[in-house]
């Protein structure tokens, strides 16, 4: 009896605290920064890279090929988001929302519903090699970036939005992206919902 009451008491003990929501802080303009908060334990998840400090040339001794190669795996490290601006510009961040759109409208739109975003900001600029491919290019953005955004907006429970994208037609202005989001979910319906859609993923695969 006393087993039970234990495994009772663990298991109210759990559901409190998948009741209790996450927090998600993200940033990002030119270097990405996410973090998450639960309960009382704050933890930056990826935070920008900070420049080494410059130090004085020192004669150094060749590095054997082990530490060489850990060396090149560090520079390989990088953001995914960072990776996608440095190929491609910003239609490579652009992508990570319609691929987010196209996640939030399928398998994990239930999952997604539950995602409280409190502010959700969007500052882009483009900016073409001249007049008009600048408006050609943001044309383009425009055709892509609006439809993702209305799904990812319409899909969770959204309090406050701002999003402005505009063209640059100063020849020494640049492209930017700047995104700003806090958002919230209770893990609870998150876990739930996961199952489900995990199920569902099993079944139609025994099916193949």
């Amino acid at each position: 009896m006393i087993a039970l009451y234990i495994v009772l008491a663990v298991l109210l003990f759990i559901f409190l605290l998948l009741l209790v929501k996450i927090q998600i802080f993200f940033e990002y303009s030119d270097k990405l920064k996410l973090t998450v908060k639960y309960l009382f334990i704050k933890k930056t998840i990826v935070a920008p890279e900070e420049k080494p400090k410059a130090k004085k040339a020192e004669k150094k001794p060749k590095k054997e090929p082990q530490q060489q190669e850990k060396k090149k795996e560090k520079k390989k490290k990088q953001s995914y988001l960072s990776k996608l601006k440095d190929k491609k510009g910003i239609s490579g961040i652009v992508s990570i929302f319609t691929s987010l759109a196209r996640i939030a409208s399928g398998l994990l739109k239930n999952v997604f519903k539950h995602i409280v975003i409190k502010r959700f900001d969007v500052d882009i600029v483009i900016v073409g090699s001249d007049a008009s491919d600048t408006a050609l290019k943001y044309g383009k953005l425009c055709a892509v970036i609006y439809p993702s955004l209305n799904i990812i907006l319409s899909v969770t429970d959204t309090k406050d939005y701002k999003i402005s994208v505009m063209p640059d037609f100063d020849d020494d202005a640049k492209s930017k992206v700047k995104v700003s989001s806090y958002a919230y979910a209770r893990p609870i319906f998150l876990v739930y919902h996961l199952l489900i859609a995990g199920v569902k993923i099993l079944i139609a695969r025994a099916k193949l």
